[in-house]
């Protein structure tokens, strides 16, 4: 009976130990199943990490790429806009080109029943162009000071060298100062007596103040090129004889003719003759002809300059020289002087002038002028010091 108990707890006891083997193998299974399955979870994390890391680069080289491609659409829109800027720059320059001047300043005259004052002596502003290769050009240009006035509005045609046309309002190519040396060019600030009085700038001598112009055509050109400029140079005129902005007062023509002889670089000889017939108090063809030689020599330090006019209004013949002489040193400084007379034979113009000056020039569109003037004055019988002084602003 014993024995009998003892193997059934021997047999239990196996069966326990049998179970429990089996339980331990399949936990174990269980385990190395959930291993391959984390280790395939994981494999499939990676591959989805791996795949979205990809599309985070993709994206960020996308974006790289639209930041890049944003910085060229604005550099092109840039370039456009400069390139919009330089045609119309360049439309500007060569068909309305802007510019002008103002001068303005301060004399004293002891000769003067006011010797002190301030004064705008131009105001000037500039609409010029050209067309057809620089064949085709046009100014006009109005002066605001005092009463404003188109001082030159012309058209000219440059076919060749030898033959160009000039159409419109414009300076008279008489003497040299008058046309050759303009406001801002000229070396003092009051033009010499001959240029003022016989050129039609002071309505003084024949009743005209035109600024030194006159409406009417003329041809002009050059002969035999050398070295960049021409020997033989000519004018010849008709103008209304009136002065600007207006019609002629008579049916007669102004008829001007000059020549300039520039036998080396730097020196020109020049002869102008005029023959006019003047409306004035009453008499509508008062006969006015002048004529003038003079020279110049223009080199890089060294300016001198002369000339003498001779004039007939009706009985009255009147006479003018300025001999004016100037260095120029390294920018920007210069220094200059001149001497002049006007005589008449009616004791109405008599007149003596030294003036000594200098220009100071710090930039291109800035220029300054002192001028020193001792006038002789025989009708009056009296000699007067006066002093000027002078800024020109350009643009």
């Amino acid at each position: 009976m014993k024995f009998k108990h003892l193997l059934l707890a021997v047999a239990a006891l196996a069966i326990g130990s049998t179970a429990e083997a089996q339980t331990t193998a399949d936990e174990d299974t269980q385990i190395h199943r959930d291993f391959v399955e984390a280790e395939k979870r994981d494999r499939e994390w990676a591959k989805k990490y791996d795949a979205l890391q990809e599309l985070v680069e993709e994206a960020e080289k996308e974006q790289k790429q639209s930041e890049e491609i944003a910085a060229l659409q604005e550099r092109v829109a840039e370039l456009e806009k400069e390139q919009k800027k330089s045609k119309a720059k360049a439309f500007a320059d060569q068909y309305l080109k802007l510019s002008g001047y103002l001068q303005a300043g301060v004399q004293w005259d002891e000769s003067a029943s006011n010797p002190t004052t301030f004064y705008l002596r131009r105001a000037r502003v500039s609409l010029s162009g050209s067309v057809e290769k620089a064949k085709l050009d046009y100014r006009l240009q109005v002066d605001m000071a005092g009463t404003p006035k188109v001082c030159d509005l012309y058209m000219r045609y440059k076919p060749f060298t030898a033959l160009n046309i000039q159409l419109g309002q414009f300076k008279l190519p008489f003497s040299l100062e008058n046309e050759l040396y303009g406001p801002t060019k000229f070396e003092l600030i009051e033009y010499s007596y001959l240029t003022s009085m016989l050129v039609r700038n002071d309505k003084t001598y024949d009743g005209i103040s035109a600024t030194g112009r006159d409406m009417g055509a003329q041809i002009y050109g050059g002969f035999i090129n050398k070295d960049g400029f021409s020997i033989i140079n000519y004018n010849i005129g008709v103008f209304n004889g009136s002065g600007i902005n207006g019609k002629d007062t008579n049916s007669s023509k102004d008829v001007i003719g000059r020549l300039i002889i520039k036998p080396i670089k730097g020196l020109s000889l020049s002869g102008s003759y005029m023959y006019g017939e003047t409306n004035y108090n009453g008499d509508n063809y008062m006969k006015s002809p002048r004529w003038s030689v003079g020279a110049i020599y223009d080199v890089r330090h060294w300016i001198a300059r002369a000339e003498y006019a001779s004039a007939k209004f009706g009985d009255v013949k009147t006479d003018a020289f300025y001999a004016l002489a100037g260095y120029h040193f390294e920018k920007p400084w210069s220094v200059v002087a001149r001497y002049e007379f006007i005589n008449d034979n009616i004791d109405c113009l008599k007149r003596d002038r030294i003036t000594v000056g200098a220009v100071y020039k710090p930039i291109k569109y800035l220029r300054m002028q002192l001028n020193y003037s001792y006038t002789i004055d025989k009708v009056a019988t009296r000699n007067s010091n006066g002093i000027n002084f002078m800024v020109s602003a350009i643009f």
